[in-house]
């Protein structure tokens, strides 16, 4: 598997990737992303400021995630500390197919991730999640991401983790 950026051609498929996870996010009982977000127009606009990215396997698109190097202006208020000051990334929207569901692919992914900030001299991540998306929180310990506080993103409460090189 390996990551690059999207093309605009992949739109529906990157925003199937949205819509999969988000039936999974409802069938585990919790809701990660409210109905009206994100949208297509969320998938099209990432591509269009070069922040949208898909996870290739075998010319397949097997999964999609927005990448921010920058600010995030909503976690410059956090309830706790961030590790670093340093500049980071954010990452956003990580979502996989249904038919990559089960196939262990967040590890390849983080690390992927991991590898396109490190290659950009970004040694800092932030990640935001729900409370109750307990696969992902347990992907970014797994991963080396540390719990740093709560932040509010998109009108509500986040666990806000962080990992730094």
């Amino acid at each position: 598997m390996f990551l690059r950026k999207a093309f605009l051609d992949e739109v529906n498929v990157a925003y199937q990737c949205i819509e999969d996870a988000r039936e999974y996010h409802n069938l585990l009982g919790f809701v990660q992303w409210h109905p009206g977000y994100p949208t297509m127009n969320t998938i099209v606009e990432d591509i269009e400021k070069g922040i949208g990215f898909v996870f290739i396997e075998d010319d397949k698109v097997l999964g999609y995630c927005c990448i921010i190097i920058g600010n995030e202006p909503a976690y410059n208020i956090i309830d706790g500390a961030w590790k670093t000051d340093r500049v980071y990334a954010v990452v956003h929207r990580m979502a996989f197919s249904k038919h990559s569901r089960g196939k262990s692919l967040s590890g390849q992914a983080i690390d992927l991730i991991k590898e396109y900030c490190v290659e950009n001299e970004i040694e800092a991540i932030r990640v935001d999640t729900q409370k109750e998306n307990k696969p992902m929180q347990h992907i970014l310990a797994r991963e080396g991401f540390e719990y740093c506080g709560l932040v509010t993103f998109d009108g509500g409460p986040k666990l806000a983790y962080e990992w730094d090189n």
